[in-house]
Order: structure tokens, then sequence, then C-alpha cells
């Protein structure tokens, strides 16, 4: 006879732990405050006055709001001769994917076929942004990607 035991161990259980508890463990857990806080106002007399009598959980002090900066990309440094050829390397690339693109008929592309399409320029957009941004090494390895999937497709369709 299990029944007895487990409701005789759940009743143990309360008591010996308290229904409050227990009651917390069957909670759901309330989502995170939002992370941008109105700042306080400037004047004295429009903050409310201090409670007389102190609160059992005093708030913690307000969290200083900082925006976020965009963490720097290390990238190695080159001179102008290296950046222009990384450059034209690079666009050289970019070029031949898009001449292949362009040789493919977008409305014969299958499902998966069309999402690799879409991956492809998102590749070529990427890669372009970071030649602007002068991250060579992610602007080659992501045209390089492009590279290999638009030969990969173009097999494929063809």
């Amino acid at each position: 006879m299990i029944a007895p035991r487990v409701i005789v161990l759940l009743l143990g259980l309360v008591v010996t732990a308290g229904c409050a508890e227990i009651e917390g463990y069957f909670k759901s857990i309330p989502p995170p405050p939002a992370s941008v806080r109105p700042a306080p106002p400037s004047t004295p007399a429009a903050r409310p006055a201090p409670p007389s009598t102190p609160a059992a959980h005093p708030a913690p002090p307000p969290a200083s709001v900082r925006p976020e900066a965009p963490t720097p990309r290390l990238s190695p440094q080159v001179d102008a001769d290296r950046e222009t050829r990384l450059t034209d390397e690079v666009h050289t690339m970019i070029q031949g994917v898009e001449r292949t693109l362009l040789s493919i008929d977008q409305q014969k592309l299958k499902v998966d076929q069309s999402e690799t399409y879409q991956t492809i320029k998102s590749f070529l957009a990427q890669a372009k942004e970071a030649v602007t941004n002068k991250d060579f090494q992610q602007a080659k390895n992501l045209a390089q990607k492009a590279h290999v999937l638009s030969d990969e497709l173009s097999s494929v369709v063809r």
C-alpha cells in the first residue's frame, strides 16, 4: 500500500517545511525588470518623502544604466599596400559570386535551394560590410563561404 505512505510523507513535508515555502516551489518566476529605467527627477522637491518607518525589505539602490557600446573587433593592422590587395581580392571573390547568382533563375529554385540563395546574399552583404570596417579576415571568410555555397548551388541547379 504505497498511497498511505505517500500521503503521510506529503503531510509531514507540509508540516515541517511550512505552506509558504512549498508554495514558493510552484510559483512561476516573474520576468526580469526592464533594462532601461527612467532617470530620476532632477529637482529635490519632486522626490517623495522617505517613509517614516523602515521597510522590511529596503529597495536596492538604482543601478546605473549605461548604453551598451558594441565591443570593438580586433583585427590585424595592415599597411596601405596590403589593404589594397586584400580589398581587391575580396571584391573579386564577391563579384564572382554575384555573377554566379545572376546565372541562377530564382523562380526555379526549391525551398531549400532558395534558402541557400538567401544565405549567399547574406554572406555577401556581411562581407561587404566587413570590408567597409576594414576587417579583411572576416570579409575574406564570408566571401569564401558565399563562393563555396554558390558553386554548390549552381552545380545542383544546372
